[in-house]
């Protein structure tokens, strides 16, 4: 991973982020001391996310080949902002929903996150991530040989001790829990109304093959609907669970919400310029990617790609490492004279998941007269994108690294948005928002 990091990914090299190049070295020597003491599975894989976590960029990320054999005890936890863990999942009897984990094995529980959580899967720079990723600390790699073995738990005015018996847990069934675990709430995709509320709800932009048209579904329906949704006396665009995806759906919900041009001129008065990193593999994978949209019928796409690896080897010939490609705003935003379409109030609504293309959809949703965003804090992105895959020489694990650096982006690194309005508290389910929302 370091070698494969050193070569290719644009960290490295940038002179805007020196604390990257710092973790590649001294990263790997805190994860290789962790390696050589590797007893367990459990013990390796700990190993190799605490060197990419340190990263601190979301999309730099280790892929296993094959799941893992997690299990658990049979509960999972949430922590909320004052530090307290409650029971948010269960199937043993001793230990019902709503029952608070004071410690483990002695251990407070705050001092387990600290070390058996946080090292290896929260984003030191986006301090609320630690809310929803605590929510790990009772999922495990069978044989471990660091896993607990009874906790203090508090139900029912009484405080008792439980020994944990840990389960196999597939890991279809701990992604299927998880939102419950965080008391996240995941929309269905779709418009609905909730008493006076009309709610248009993605969940995700990560549609592709066979998904792809369920989504292009959602959009013709929102076209249909259009004119009912800017006589509604209260929008919410609701990206509650969207982790990212394909920012194109994005622009396509905004272009109709909005109006193609006014869409068209908030984007446009972005700055993407980038440098990329030049590579021989990262040329290489540029190619392919070329190619294959040769092959889909993106003549467009392909052309340019095949234009970045061309100029990659110029640059690189050359002895530069970063390739600039500049592409300055073309707009100051909207016009002066434009008018929402919307009769009605706008929100955009958000939860702590909101990452990558939620984020470029946010930085839209945010700029449009009249919107005002509610919520929770979204999730935030470093500045390095456009991604392709590494097989690890093992075999057990492929890694995720970006291609390219953002100079000027709307967002700075790890930058999230906070709203307007914040939840107050509570799972934000639909009927609880919408109550709210009449507040506002």
């Amino acid at each position: 991973m370091h070698d494969l990091i050193r070569d290719n990914h644009p960290g490295p090299v940038d002179p805007a982020n020196p604390g990257f190049r710092r973790w590649l070295e001294d990263g790997r020597n805190k994860a290789l001391v962790l390696a050589r003491k590797a007893q367990t599975r459990a013990d390796y894989w700990r190993s190799v996310h605490f060197y990419i976590n340190g990263f601190r960029d979301g999309h730099l990320a280790v892929e296993e080949e094959a799941a893992l054999p997690y299990v658990w005890p049979g509960f999972l936890t949430r922590t909320d902002e004052r530090g307290v863990t409650t029971v948010t999942v269960s199937t043993v009897r001793g230990v019902p929903v709503g029952a608070v984990v004071h410690a483990c094995d002695g251990v407070a529980v705050q001092r387990l996150l600290a070390t058996r959580v946080h090292p290896f899967r929260t984003n030191a720079d986006i301090p609320h991530e630690r809310i929803y990723r605590a929510s790990y600390l009772f999922v495990g790699i069978a044989g471990d040989r660091m896993q607990l073995r009874a906790c203090t738990v508090a139900a029912g005015g009484r405080k008792q001790s439980v020994k944990l018996a840990w389960r196999s847990l597939a890991e279809d069934d701990l992604w299927s829990r998880l939102p419950a675990a965080q008391q996240r709430v995941v929309p269905d995709l779709g418009l609905r109304t909730v008493g006076k509320t009309l709610f248009v709800s993605i969940p995700s932009f990560n549609w592709w093959g066979d998904g792809a048209a369920r989504m292009q579904t959602m959009v013709d329906a929102l076209r249909a609907r259009i004119d009912e949704v800017h006589r509604a006396d209260r929008v919410v665009i609701d990206v509650r669970g969207n982790p990212g995806g394909n920012s194109a759906w994005g622009d396509k919900i905004a272009a109709i919400l909005w109006g193609e041009e006014a869409a068209r001129a908030v984007s446009d008065s972005f700055d993407g310029s980038v440098d990329w990193r030049t590579s021989a593999r990262n040329a290489e994978q540029t190619r392919e990617a070329a190619n294959r949209s040769k092959a889909a019928g993106l003549k467009e796409d392909a052309d340019y790609r095949f234009d970045v690896a061309a100029r990659m080897d110029a640059a690189r010939a050359r002895g530069e490492q970063l390739m600039p490609e500049a592409a300055p705003a073309k707009t100051s935003g909207l016009p002066a004279d434009y008018r929402t379409p919307f009769a009605g109030k706008v929100f955009f609504l958000t939860d702590m998941r909101c990452a990558s293309a939620c984020l470029d959809f946010a930085d839209l949703m945010r700029r449009m007269p009249g919107v005002t965003h509610v919520g929770q804090p979204t999730s935030a992105d470093a500045v390095y994108i456009d991604n392709v895959i590494a097989p690890l020489p093992s075999g057990l694990a492929s890694l995720d690294y970006s291609l390219k650096v953002y100079r000027n982006r709307a967002r700075k690194n790890n930058e999230w948005y906070t709203p307007a309005k914040l939840w107050p508290g509570g799972q934000m389910t639909d009927t609880a928002l919408a109550a709210w929302i009449e507040t506002l």
